[in-house]
């Protein structure tokens, strides 16, 4: 009867490592995690944003020409948390007061030469920000962009 070899080089054989199937396992579960996840990661996509074009050739300039208005609207953060909206003759007011007063503005500026700028400050949540963009396109203001 032969006794089998006991020692260290007779038991490893040649050519053998690690197993890489564990870590080809954890890399594919991370790179789905980061596939999906970075779909929801942007929700700006979303908001579309109307930004001022060019219009009229170099040199081409009416010297009577009015320019388009702007009004700045301020976003900022109320007492409590909640949004409140400074600018167009509003103080301090929440957000839903925005429609009636870019309504009222409309009376005596035409919607197609009116640009809206909301100008959020950092301590606004972004709902805030998209709630005010849809107040003033549901109110007629056409060109509404971001700061």
């Amino acid at each position: 009867m032969k006794l089998a070899a006991r020692d260290a080089a007779s038991r490893t054989q040649i050519g053998t490592g690690p197993s890489m199937t564990p870590m080809v396992d954890v890399v594919l579960v991370i790179l789905v995690f980061f596939m999906a996840s970075a779909a929801f990661l942007t929700p700006e996509w979303l908001l579309s944003v109307a930004l001022p074009e060019k219009t009229g050739q170099q040199g081409e300039t009416d010297p009577f020409a009015m320019p388009t208005p702007r009004f700045v609207v301020r976003l900022d953060a109320g007492p409590s948390g909640e949004a409140i909206v400074t600018g167009l003759g509003l103080e301090g007011a929440p957000i839903a007061s925005l429609g009636p007063r870019i309504e009222s503005l409309l009376g005596t500026v035409p919607s197609e030469d009116l640009v809206l700028i909301l100008e959020p400050s950092d301590s606004v949540a972004y709902e805030a920000v998209v709630l005010a963009r849809e107040t003033a396109e549901a109110a007629g203001a056409s060109q509404v962009a971001l700061r």
